[in-house]
């Protein structure tokens, strides 16, 4: 875009999750340049009358499966395959992308399913316009997925091959990073070898070049994740977590980072059953880390999770960690922080304006900004 923009703010969202009443946030091409106390504009610059508007950083989704359709699990007897990539199920064209964006969401994290133990590589996205999945692309942040728990165990079970216990999940996850492990300690692990390159992506979780995301419901399956990631040195975060709150001394001891969420579902599985709102409130006041998932299919109940948010706010949740689980603690368990999740200079120029309070269930997106160009709600049906 040519022309600046001034979004003159009624109340602009604090990387603290607090508001600061009558700011004007500068954006120039792609970028924030600027942010300024009182209703300002520059000359010649587009002005966007925010005056009785909510503004936050735009929204981020750090763990979900837009856009994918039925193609997110592939039930092979091979529960190790890290050489799987979303990035070949992702449809840009589908349209549940203009709505999640319409609810104010910019940055999606769309992850491979948990049917197996290593289900492949995922792929962080902007939610722009786009012909391919590669304009929408957030380069450097395509995460490993691993499982464990209920889903590969019942899969497993189902299709009668092992590992279908939590024994041998553990096993076959140690027997599979252990191989590579020894391969680049040993100096012969070729990235370029054709025998090679399914395992490529263990061997940059184990350098520590690439995230690793781990599907985990159950505080035994917490604990192990934990256990596995700091035995083989892995940069990861824990996904779901909905029994963190048992376990959240623990949590707090290891410095985990945690992506929550569901935050409200049926118990499908029996490690489900034990779902609780409450369970943000009580890792916030145990000190642990956390962004706020929805862990939407191809649909977009994402944009239900502000809300969901929300009424986590009864049970505890403090409204500023509920929105700095849908902003920076997003961005933080992305390794996008530099990038997105607050509203500062240099940062990119992704916003969304809410004509009230993003947590309540009666407030709505009306304009989001991604990378500087303007999606309007009323262009989002």
């Amino acid at each position: 875009m040519e022309k600046e923009l001034a979004i003159q703010c009624r109340k602009l969202l604090q990387p603290d999750g607090t508001y600061k009443e009558r700011q004007t946030v500068i954006v120039k091409q792609d970028k924030i340049v600027e942010v300024q106390d009182g209703f300002t504009a520059p000359e010649n610059c587009l002005v966007i009358d925010a005056q009785n508007s909510w503004v936050t950083p735009g929204l981020i989704e750090s763990h979900g499966h837009l856009a994918t359709g039925d193609d997110t699990n592939e039930m092979v007897s091979n529960s190790i395959m890290p050489y799987f990539s979303v990035r070949e199920a992702i449809d840009p064209a589908d349209s549940a992308i203009a709505a999640v964006r319409g609810g104010g969401f910019t940055t999606y994290c769309i992850l491979p399913g948990s049917g197996a133990l290593i289900n492949g590589t995922g792929m962080t996205v902007k939610l722009r316009d786009a012909r391919t999945v590669e304009e929408m692309e957030v380069v450097g942040c395509e995460p490993l997925k691993l499982a464990l728990g209920d889903n590969p165990k019942m899969i497993n079970k189902k299709k009668g091959i092992s590992p279908a216990s939590r024994m041998g999940s553990g096993a076959l996850l140690r027997q599979a990073f252990y191989s590579v492990k020894a391969q680049l300690a040993a100096g012969n692990f070729d990235f370029e070898s054709a025998a090679n390159w399914q395992n490529v992506p263990v061997a940059e979780a184990l350098q520590g070049k690439r995230l690793v995301k781990i599907h985990c419901h159950a505080p035994q399956d917490i604990v192990t994740a934990v256990r596995i990631s700091e035995e083989f040195g892995l940069d990861y975060t824990l996904e779901h977590v909905t029994g963190g709150r048992f376990v959240a001394d623990f949590l707090r001891e290891h410095h985990v980072r945690c992506c929550l969420g569901p935050l409200f579902i049926n118990p499908l599985k029996y490690e489900l059953e034990s779902i609780a709102p409450s369970n943000p409130a009580v890792l916030e006041q145990a000190d642990v880390n956390f962004s706020l998932i929805q862990d939407a299919s191809w649909d977009t109940d994402t944009l239900l999770l502000p809300s969901l948010a929300g009424i986590c706010t009864a049970y505890g949740l403090s409204a500023e960690a509920a929105m700095r689980g849908l902003t920076i603690e997003a961005a933080k368990n992305l390794h996008l922080d530099h990038r997105i999740g607050t509203v500062e200079a240099g940062k990119d120029a992704d916003l969304a304006v809410f004509n009230g309070n993003p947590l309540l269930n009666t407030t709505s997106c009306t304009m989001t900004i991604i990378d500087g160009v303007i999606y309007e709600k009323r262009k989002e049906a």
